[in-house]
C-alpha cells in the first residue's frame, strides 16, 4: 500500500461516525495477531489513540499512530513506536519528531519501519502530550 494511501485510511478511520465502529470491532489496545496488516484503538483522555501496522508475515514494512481528541487542541506531541521480543525485552524503538504546537482534534505521525522481526514480537504504538503518556495500542508480530 502506497504511503499517501496508507495515511489517508488511518485519517479516515478516526472520522465521524467510524470513530465508535473502530472500537467496538478492534477491541481495546490488545496484542492481537499481525500476521499481515493490522489495526486497534484504545480510549485516551477525552478521545483516542488508534495505531496500524503495515507488513507482511514477520516483516514490517510501515506503522502509525493518531490521536483524536473531542473538541480539543492536541499539543506537545510525540508518537513512539516500540517492539518487544517473544520475552518482553525491548528490542527496536523508534521515536517521532517531537511537535510542540497545537493541532485541533487529530493528530498523527507514520512510521517507516522496514525490517524483519522474530516471530511472536510485539508491536507497540505509544501517544504523548507534554510529555506525558496517553495510550497505548500494541499487535502480535506472527508468521
Amino acid at each position: 500500500m502506497k504511503a499517501a494511501r496508507k495515511r489517508s485510511v488511518l485519517r479516515n478511520a478516526l472520522s465521524g461516525g467510524a470513530l465508535a465502529g473502530i472500537v467496538m470491532a478492534t477491541g481495546l489496545a490488545t496484542a492481537g495477531p499481525a500476521a499481515a496488516d493490522a489495526s486497534g484503538c484504545t480510549p485516551a483522555d477525552l478521545g483516542m489513540v488508534c495505531g496500524n501496522v503495515w507488513g507482511d508475515s514477520t516483516y514490517v514494512h510501515d506503522a502509525g499512530i493518531a490521536r483524536d481528541k473531542i473538541e480539543l487542541s492536541i499539543c506537545d506531541y510525540q508518537g513512539v513506536v516500540t517492539v518487544y521480543n517473544s520475552s518482553g525485552s525491548k528490542i527496536w524503538q523508534k521515536h517521532s519528531p517531537r511537535h510542540g504546537g497545537c493541532s485541533v482534534g487529530r493528530a498523527w505521525f507514520d512510521f517507516s519501519v522496514n525490517r524483519y522481526f522474530p516471530n511472536n514480537s510485539k508491536i507497540s504504538l505509544s501517544w504523548y502530550e507534554r510529555g506525558v503518556h496517553q495510550a497505548t495500542v500494541s499487535h502480535r508480530i506472527t508468521k
